[in-house]
């Protein structure tokens, strides 16, 4: 039995390791990875095994009761030794698959090769190596196909300073059939060396032992005491004199053994004077067993012989391995994992300058990739900041170019322009500014369209088309979109809101696609200001510099040495660069570069100097060490790397040819040393610098002046080159900014770089990156000189503009405010100065200036020649007037006026729209006699992208006084107008409008998908507050339309998170708190937010909002029958309607209506001014009445529910129950289930209140049905609790019926037990069914709803 803890099974295969042994000459010429004539792998990996376990046994043995054993050293081991297979035949065959060790080969050490570690002799036998000397015998024999070493005598013995020839030696076989099991607690001693490994044993109390066992084993000591008593178990051997040889392994090696098991053999037999000697020597098994434990996981690396020929050739080559970050690389990946099946996620990878941040992430995206994932790739620079969203811009178009470029993606490729087309239509045309690859893809010509309408905000436009195009990617692709930018320390504020943008869409739209984002951030550089806690995280990964352990690994695997032969040299390199790995890199390349670190073609190994790379002076950052090494370069390749360091961190080979074009000079040949030498690396068809740092100390090797000289003439070079796509426009407009106004040379150049910024600001612009469009406007700008008023009034116009016009959309109100200045100042007409004037109505608007904006638009239009001062009017009379200047044209006659060429004009419609949006929220009553504005000088100078928000809110208007079939068909104009001109300017804004007019005629539930679509406008023209009048709208139709509680809850929350996100308090204290209320019906408590004293002082002034609040309220108290807060509310809400009225028809004021009018006759029949609350609920009924002959879908059945209210109020009880079973009936059919319940709710409380207590408890359990099935789970328990109080007697019932309610008691317990027992026929279906029959009238169940608008 072996000494080792391993257990056998009874399937278990027991060879010796003597018959296991392959012959040499049965190897053939099989496979092998190390080369022609290298041991197989078939019989090369399972005998690595078997040597690994050899040695893990040696260092861990012990007997049953915990005692270290250690084997005798002797040269006949092979025979104490058994192969255990797991039912694998034995010795291997050629025909086993290679490197297969799924048999779980190992190894057990007979008993008879342990020795009585009491007797001092004993221990002799193993001192000067003896064990590590005899196991390497044996290693010889299994890699050599069982041949022994020529200086080696057969079976001989080392003990002490003699060898014994054993005699009668047992044959290992014949040992395994004859010995019993030996048991470990034989002698009279103990070994108690419980938990300790050989390596580990260091217990010696004798000096002479300890200086013996010190060359086997380092510094261990062994406790002698404890060594006492044991017998021995070799037998009996006679004495040779003869010491251990130093073996030759070179017959090994023409076997085809690779070079470093070899040495490893090598090493363990390094005899000296009779003692294990050499550098390299083992001196502890467990670094043997290591070193085999390395063959075994990376045989590439640790195992098979290297191209030492090539590598003095090609010099170090680092594989870009990652070392020491698994843990990292492992949380990375979670998040990953998490945005792919849920929201999505962000991480930053954030530390100094080369501790591996892009190597982290480079392994992060090999894992996407191999998961089936969409990996997008791009990187800032320092020295292309002005180009616009250039690391974006990157990323998206190298992916659509790799789809373009790859034929067998051609299928994908289609798909992707479909669904692009399906969603985005001709608004991909933003996208393909940004992403040109993409027009190729898409395969459309866009340039017929017109793209020139004033956008609201065009970089919300182009954030919200990047989402709905990740959403296309991941939902065409089905997988995951990951976006790596790399170096976000040089990110402009713009990418970063874009990126954040696409976190929030992910977030909120998951289930379209998903998003992951990692970004890497360089520490200690202030970059462009923008810090990485500016992106939403979701978790944050921070490098530090490797500690020395891993900085060994990665030297031991780069040299493809052992970990214990690297240490030294890992030492003092750690101690040089403390672990920075872009420094541990460079350094070992310049030791390699100096010959004190080289492939040694006699050893087949790297070998190297310590003491000459520890005299070496370095300096201690590598900024400064990378500075040292480019100043020791040639003068021609000094050169090249400067040109190239102007230009950033990489740059592709058309625009080198460009620049080779432009200078007159070859950069081609100095580039190709530069990635000789490491300094570059080519990717593709991209040269990059290998790190940022090599590129920063390559510019910053020239001074301030020949920087600014180069950057001069580079930008004027390429400002001349004709490139289709207009890419080396930025590129050259850049290179002229850096060198700035003081390098100009004549003094005409001063108009042409002005005139270059202006080309370039422009093209900015048609991208949506206002930040770098207005610094091109402003370098513009610094490059006018004194007079430039005077000599180039035209450029110095346009250049100030449209400085305004990017100021006002990145939020620069003292910019905007100079620049006005300027053009008010030196305008020559008052028409040149109306785009600046707009750009500051504009901001007094954004401000909360509204007064202040409307008596400025209105200023403005009156010196125009449109004056709508004094002109008051009411909406009748001006909707009337409106009416009949339309009276005379027909449908197609106003779909088919020109278009507005008049650019006066066309910012007269600017303003007049402006004027419009501010009155309808400060003087609604004034807004129409705008709509009419505008309307006019449509029919008079033709249409712009204004004229359908005139039809639409004109429509309105008339569909609130009582029009509502002639507001619709100018709604459906509106609509006309606006896919013949092509403009999405005001597009949200027409289809929210337009939407709630159809409302009013086609289902309810039909129209609430239009606000999707509004939506999406309003986020497609920029125009955020347009979005949100959608998401507004979007909720209050969906509860309206009877939408489950918890869809509703659904889109309530996302509408909280775009309000809150986006600062639209108004909008957000309206949602939180109708999700306080929605969650009540759904019956989960939670507590309202508290305000702030912002939102306090908006809900104190603005009583549109107060009006929202009151009604909320007043809602939720009728819901759960508080009398006394409806009553309260109801009062404060018509106080309030006077003070905030809304010129346009929407849905709430029919919602409002119902549920108000409900309240006020509720409140007339308990009330002593009964009378001025009936004639308030009437007023209501009757505009219900008059809406549900437009549609009798939505309105029929809140007409006969309030018409019961009032039979209710006058006591016209018989009429009270036809409508209210009419009401039942018609909200059924309808499919509004949430008012279906109310009504038998309210019909119950009718029922009680005569005395029909019966009735009352059925409607009131069919009420509890519909409200569950709605999901108004809190309701369902408040109407239990009104059950509850009808059997117990407590509620309180009109005086009239109290006594009837009463006498009833009895009854109602026992029609309540009856109805809710197990046995009773009465389910809920029954029970409906019983109050349908009591109908006089039958209705047939319609179609599901459907709308024309479209």
């Amino acid at each position: 039995m072996s000494a080792t803890d391993n257990t056998t099974s009874t399937l278990d295969l027991r060879i010796p390791l003597s018959e296991w042994i392959r012959p040499s000459q049965a190897f053939g010429n099989q496979q092998s990875s190390g080369g022609s004539g290298a041991l197989p792998d078939d019989y090369l990996l399972p005998a690595l095994q078997i040597a690994c376990s050899l040695a893990d046994q040696i260092c861990k043995t012990k007997d049953e009761s915990g005692q270290l054993q250690l084997p005798t050293p002797g040269t006949d081991w092979i025979d104490s030794i058994v192969v255990i297979t797991d039912g694998a035949p034995s010795p291997p065959s050629a025909s086993a698959a290679d490197g297969d060790l799924s048999n779980g080969i190992r190894v057990e050490i007979l008993p008879t090769l342990f020795f009585d570690t009491t007797d001092s002799n004993n221990l002799g036998r193993a001192r000067n190596g003896g064990i590590l000397f005899s196991l390497g015998i044996v290693f010889y024999e299994l890699f050599s196909g069982g041949e022994r070493p020529a200086e080696m005598k057969p079976k001989q013995i080392i003990e002490g300073d003699n060898f014994e020839v054993s005699q009668g030696q047992t044959g290992t076989r014949e040992l395994l059939e004859s010995l019993e099991t030996l048991p470990f607690g034989q002698g009279d001693g103990t070994i108690d060396l419980e938990g300790v490994d050989i390596d580990d044993f260091d217990l010696f109390t004798s000096h002479d032992l300890q200086d013996e066992y010190n060359d086997i084993w380092g510094s261990d000591e062994i406790d002698v005491c404890s060594l006492q008593g044991q017998n021995p178990r070799k037998k009996e051997s006679t004495s040779i004199d003869n010491i251990m040889h130093a073996v030759t392994v070179e017959p090994l090696k023409a076997k085809g053994v690779p070079g470093p098991l070899c040495d490893l053999i090598a090493n363990m037999m390094d005899i000296a004077d009779g003692k294990l000697g050499g550098e390299d020597g083992y001196r502890a098994m467990s670094d043997v067993r290591d070193d085999l434990q390395l063959m075994l996981d990376k045989p590439s690396i640790y195992l098979f012989d290297q191209d030492m020929g090539r590598l003095s050739t090609t010099g170090l080559q680092f594989g870009g391995t990652l070392f020491g970050r698994n843990a990292e690389l492992y949380t990375i990946i979670d998040s990953y994992r998490r945005s792919a099946v849920g929201e999505s996620e962000s991480v930053i990878i954030s530390g100094k300058s080369g501790t591996g941040k892009s190597l982290l992430a480079v392994e992060v995206g090999k894992y996407v990739i191999s998961n089936g994932g969409i990996l997008l790739t791009g990187k800032f620079d320092q020295l292309q900041q002005g180009k616009p969203f250039s690391a974006l811009a990157s990323a998206f178009n190298q992916f659509c170019e790799a789809l373009v470029d790859n034929d067998d993606l051609a299928p994908m490729k289609q798909k992707l322009a479909h669904q692009v087309d399906c969603v985005l239509g001709g608004d991909a045309y933003h996208l393909t500014k940004l992403m040109p690859k993409l027009s190729i893809i898409l395969g459309l010509n866009f340039s017929c369209s017109n793209h020139d309408e004033d956008c609201a905000n065009a970089q919300k436009r182009l954030q919200w088309l990047m989402c709905k195009f990740v959403q296309v990617l991941s939902t065409s692709f089905a997988a995951p979109v990951t976006l790596f930018l790399d170096d976000l320390q040089w990110a402009d504020s713009a990418s970063i809101a874009a990126v954040n943008q696409l976190l929030l869409a992910g977030g909120l739209t998951s289930q379209e696609g998903h998003f992951f984002f990692l970004g890497c951030y360089r520490e200690g550089d202030t970059g462009s200001g923008v810090t990485y806690d500016k992106i939403i995280p979701s978790v944050n990964v921070k490098l530090d510099c490797m500690d020395e352990e891993t900085l060994n690994t990665m030297v031991s695997e780069t040299l493809c040495l052992s970990p214990r032969l690297t240490r030294t040299l890992s030492s003092v390199i750690y101690h040089k660069t403390k672990g920075n790995p872009l420094f541990v890199t460079r350094l070992m390349m310049s030791l390699c570069k100096d010959g004190l670190l080289r492939p040694s073609l006699r050893q087949r190994r790297w070998e190297w100097d310590k003491e000459k790379i520890l005299r070496q002076k370095l300096p201690d950052d590598v900024a400064e060490f990378l500075s040292h090494t480019i100043e020791a370069l040639p003068d021609d390749l000094k050169a090249t790397l400067r040109v190239l360091s102007c230009f950033g961190a990489s740059v592709n080979s058309a625009f080198i040819k460009a620049l080779e074009r432009a200078l007159g000079r070859n950069l081609l040949n100095g580039i190709g040393a530069a990635v000789a030498e490491g300094l570059l690396d080519k990717i593709d068809d991209q040269y990059r610098f290998s790190h940022d740092r090599i590129q920063e100390a390559a510019y910053n090797m020239m001074n301030v002046f020949e920087r600014c000289e180069f950057h001069f003439r580079c930008g004027m070079a390429l400002a001349s080159l004709e490139d289709e796509e207009g890419g080396f426009i930025f590129t050259a407009v850049t290179q002229l900014n850096f060198a700035g106004p003081e390098a100009v040379e004549d003094e005409r150049q001063y108009a042409i770089i002005a005139n270059h910024n202006l080309r370039a600001g422009k093209k900015a612009m048609e991208v949506s990156h206002f930040e770098a469009a207005y610094i091109y406007f402003d370098n513009g700008i610094t490059f006018l000189r004194k007079e430039h008023w005077e000599e180039h009034y035209a450029l110095s116009l346009e250049l100030f503009n449209l400085a305004a016009k990017c100021a006002l959309a990145n939020g620069d109100i003292d910019s905007l405010k100079l620049l006005s200045q300027q053009v008010l100042k030196k305008a020559q007409s008052f028409e040149d100065t109306l785009n600046v004037m707009y750009c500051m109505t504009c901001s007094l608007s954004y401000s909360s200036k509204l007064p202040e904006s409307i008596e400025k638009s209105l200023d403005i239009l009156s010196q125009l020649g449109i004056d709508l001062q004094g002109r008051e009017s009411s909406m009748e009379v001006c909707v009337k007037e409106t009416r009949d200047l339309l009276s005379s044209y027909t449908y197609d006659e106003l779909l088919n006026i020109r278009r507005m060429t008049d650019s006066t004009m066309i910012m007269a419609m600017k303003f007049l729209s402006k004027l419009m949006t501010g009155m309808a929220q400060t003087t609604p009553e004034s807004a129409p006699r705008v709509a009419q504005q505008i309307i006019q000088l449509s029919l008079d100078h033709g249409m712009s992208p204004v004229s359908p928000l005139g039809f639409v809110h004109f429509g309105s208007y008339s569909a609130k006084l009582g029009d509502i079939s002639g507001g619709y068909n100018y709604v459906k104009l509106a609509r006309s107008l606006l896919d013949k001109f092509g403009s999405k300017e005001n597009a949200g804004e027409i289809i929210c409008i337009g939407t709630q007019v159809v409302s009013y005629l086609e289902p309810l539930q039909a129209t609430v998908e239009y606000h999707d679509e509004g939506y999406a406008a309003g986020m497609a023209s920029g125009d955020i507050f347009q979005a949100a009048m959608n998401i507004m709208t979007r909720y209050v139709s969906s509860f309206c339309a009877g939408v489950k509680l918890q869809t509703t809850r659904e889109i309530v929350d996302e509408g909280i998170e775009f309000m809150r996100e986006r600062k639209i308090v108004i909008f957000l204290l309206e949602l939180q708190g109708f999700r306080h209320y929605l969650l009540k019906l759904m019956g989960i408590d939670e507590e309202l937010k508290q305000v702030s004293a912002e939102e306090e002082n908006i809900l104190a002034t603005n009583y549109n909002a107060m009006k929202v609040q009151l009604f909320q309220k007043s809602y939720i108290s009728f819901m759960f029958r508080s009398y006394d807060d409806s009553k309260a509310y109801a009062e404060k809400y018509f106080a309030c309607i006077a003070k905030a009225s809304i010129a346009n028809l929407i849905v709430a004021h029919s919602f409002n209506a119902f549920y108000i009018g409900l309240i006020s006759f509720w409140v007339a029949r308990n009330s002593g001014d009964g009378e001025q609350w009936y004639e308030r609920g009437n007023k209501f009924k009757l505009a219900l009445g008059k809406w549900a002959e437009t549609s009798q879908w939505t309105f029929e059945n809140k007409w006969y529910l309030l018409e019961a209210e009032e039979a209710f109020c006058k006591g016209k009880f018989d009429d009270a129950k036809v409508y209210y079973e009419k009401a039942v009936k018609s909200a059924k059919n309808h499919k509004f289930v949430h008012e279906e319940a109310l009504a038998y709710e309210l019909a119950a409380y009718f029922y009680l209140a005569i005395g029909e207590v019966s009735n009352a408890t059925e409607h009131c359990l069919l009420a509890h049905d519909r409200y569950q099935e709605w999901g108004a789970i809190g309701k369902c328990a408040n109407l239990f609790k009104f059950i509850g109080d009808i059997m117990n007697g407590c509620v309180d019932s009109s005086p009239a019926h109290s006594l009837a309610v009463a006498n009833a008691m009895h009854e109602v317990q026992s029609d309540l037990a009856h109805l809710l027992s197990e046995d009773s026929n009465l389910n809920a279906e029954a029970r409906k069914r019983r109050v349908e029959d009591r109908s006089s009238e039958n209705q047939s169940p319609r179609d599901q709803p459907r709308s024309s608008i479209k």
